[in-house]
């Protein structure tokens, strides 16, 4: 009775190591790059470009999420830290998987021309 108290013990630990170590990856979806038009504005002192970024996440349980607008949180936030002109925006899409949940994950990074 003894040694079967054991190897049941033994066999549940290693079925929860195994999936605590095996449920997370990662993957990136998407990459997109736009806003690489030529200059308009060409007269007077040319302007200062300074990398911005932002980014914002979206947590998903078993399938259930509350923040569904979590993209457009990250281009508030992109917005937010530009005066001026917004150019060569990058956005990357990226999932982080985890054991029953996942989490959504957003990048954004442009030119401030100021």
């Amino acid at each position: 009775m003894h040694r079967a108290r054991w190897f049941l013990l033994h066999a549940l630990l290693l079925a929860v190591v195994a999936m605590l170590a095996c449920g997370c990856s990662y993957s990136m979806h998407e990459y997109q790059a736009a806003g690489y038009a030529p200059a308009t504005q060409t007269s007077g002192l040319p302007r200062e470009a300074v990398w911005i970024h932002a980014h914002s996440n979206q947590g998903v349980v078993l399938g259930v999420t509350d923040n569904t607008d979590y993209v457009d949180e990250a281009y508030q936030r992109l917005l937010a830290r530009c005066p001026g002109d917004i150019v060569a925006v990058n956005t990357r899409y990226s999932t982080k998987l985890g054991f029953l949940s996942y989490k959504n994950t957003v990048e954004i990074q442009a030119f401030c021309l100021q």
